[in-house]
């Protein structure tokens, strides 16, 4: 158990037998009245995303996932089979689970999967991923550097603005945390 003070981006906390993942907190001292603190987690069953607000002498309970280091290997077509890269045990996940997820799937990529009491809870791609662009408008010739990005769809899916010098067969770098635009990747 740890103060509500002591609550950081990222942490993974367990309320009313539920897993949580904080993504936003704010300590708010407001002049003579006691401190709050204001968090935004997402539940990691769910993945519904929600407010919460803890007193300053509220303690909640802290959990420390298990991580393993899983290869993607294939879809059979009802799951995504992952291997483990130390047992090279296979673990089958449905589409629900792996969520938007799906878009950074590569076989043979090395992903994280965190585990809570032997149960998996999340998967984790790595911070940036590279993609070849699959789709995407012709660059017109005069228009304002600003006001030009354009979308473009990527293999596996994933839709993305890109800058206008981006083409078709391009590769580019992608964050997985939001899915944006990075840097062209030059090969």
């Amino acid at each position: 158990m740890i103060n509500a003070t002591q609550i950081r981006r990222g942490m993974i906390i367990l309320m009313d037998n539920k897993l949580y993942r904080v993504e936003e907190m704010d300590h708010v001292t407001p002049g003579r009245y006691k401190s709050t603190i204001h968090v935004k987690m997402r539940d990691l069953e769910s993945n519904v995303r929600s407010p919460f607000r803890f007193g300053s002498s509220d303690r909640v309970e802290k959990v420390t996932l298990e991580t393993k280091e899983v290869t993607y290997s294939y879809n059979d077509g009802t799951h995504y089979i992952f291997m483990d890269t130390t047992t090279y045990d296979q673990l089958g996940l449905d589409e629900e689970f792996i969520g938007d997820n799906v878009f950074y799937l590569k076989e043979n990529e090395i992903y994280q999967m965190e585990f809570f009491q032997g149960k998996p809870i999340n998967i984790v791609p790595p911070l940036s991923m590279e993609f070849v662009v699959v789709e995407t408008e012709k660059n017109m010739k005069g228009s304002t550097v600003q006001a030009s990005y354009k979308p473009a769809k990527l293999e596996g899916g994933l839709e993305v603005t890109v800058p206008p010098f981006i083409e078709v067969g391009t590769v580019i770098k992608i964050d997985t945390r939001d899915g944006s635009y990075i840097e062209r990747v030059s090969k």
